[in-house]
């Protein structure tokens, strides 16, 4: 699993790391398929790339879904949930 080392709020590094060692590594956290990276900040359980917050791909996916259903909906288009 992946995991990135934080210091001062700040991602230093990221490391490949079993889960029962993660208690080796107590500024580690768990990285699951966020695609998070060297420099990237960690704030309140959360990571941010430029104030940016860094989702998962799914995470990306359902925003980017419900930003064109928006615009739909603003353009009069019926979507099958408006149905």
């Amino acid at each position: 699993m992946r995991y990135a080392l934080i210091e001062s709020g700040v991602v230093v590094n990221i490391i490949m790391l079993s889960s029962r060692a993660a208690g080796d590594f107590p500024a580690a956290v768990k990285l699951g398929d966020r695609p998070v990276g060297i420099g990237d900040a960690y704030a309140d359980g959360k990571f941010y790339r430029d104030g940016v917050e860094v989702l998962t791909p799914m995470e990306q996916a359902q925003a980017e879904m419900t930003e064109y259903k928006a615009a739909l909906h603003e353009l009069g288009v019926e979507t099958e949930e408006s149905v």
